[in-house]
């Protein structure tokens, strides 16, 4: 199987100004993403799209291609990652290019993600090229206990359920980590999403699900890399080992 990594990563970024570049325990953010990608037997390349210059030079500094700068109707603040996807296949098309058999998208905000996550997912992927896979996790905060707030008052997101129902009876609830999405081009030109409605879960622990979008996540995952003893490739998924 054929498959075409894509890291989107723009130069802007309201939350954490410079976002992709800010140094996590002695590299740029988006160095952890190229880093274990470049790994992963199944992935032929690794292509960075971004309008920043300085990124574009970090990742070739790291071994991806960065064929094209990204067009600034595509790195605005309104523009979904799909959007960068889809661009990037048509890209593919009017460069007279074969398509691949997979594109993952892995952005660079999940610098815990191993490169045998990727490889495990994509092997998921390849049962059934026809059905998007996606990384999630198990959360700890059941769906009875989810609220909004409204006029200064909690109001349930699921209506109509007893609150006192006890955790041990309540169905799992996954939450999208944002870190690996795999489908076919074909796929994703006729859905124009990953998420489609037969699309299947790759599940991945909380620890590696770290998705970085504020100081107190870049925190979070800065003492998690540097504290002694820790180990990346110690999956918490079934208390297994993972290399």
């Amino acid at each position: 199987m054929n498959c075409i990594a894509v890291i989107p990563a723009r130069g802007g970024s309201k939350a954490v100004p410079g976002k992709n570049l800010k140094e996590l325990a002695g590299k740029p953010l988006i160095a952890w993403t190229l880093e274990e990608t470049s790994k992963v037997s199944a992935v032929s390349e690794v292509v960075v799209s971004t309008d920043d210059r300085r990124i574009a030079d970090v990742a070739a500094d790291y071994g991806a291609a960065v064929p094209f700068m990204r067009p600034a109707e595509f790195a605005n603040d309104n523009v979904h990652a799909i959007h960068v996807i889809l661009h990037f296949i048509s890209w593919l098309e009017e460069q007279g290019r074969q398509l691949p058999d997979a594109i993952a998208m892995l952005l660079p905000t999940s610098p815990l993600r191993r490169n045998w996550h990727v490889e495990k997912a994509l092997a998921k992927f390849a049962e059934d090229p026809s059905r998007p896979v996606i990384s999630v996790y198990r959360s700890l905060t059941p769906l009875i206990s989810l609220r909004w707030v409204e006029d200064d008052t909690l109001q349930p997101v699921l209506e109509g359920v007893n609150p006192n129902t006890q955790r041990q009876n309540i169905k799992p609830v996954f939450g999208v980590n944002g870190s690996i999405y795999i489908a076919s081009p074909a796929v994703l030109k006729e859905k124009k999403t990953f998420h489609t409605e037969d699309a299947r879960p790759f599940v991945m622990d909380r620890l590696h699900s770290l998705d970085i979008n504020s100081l107190d996540d870049f925190a979070m995952a800065e003492h998690f890399l540097k504290a002694p003893g820790f180990d990346l490739d110690v999956s918490l998924v079934n208390g297994g080992m993972e290399q």
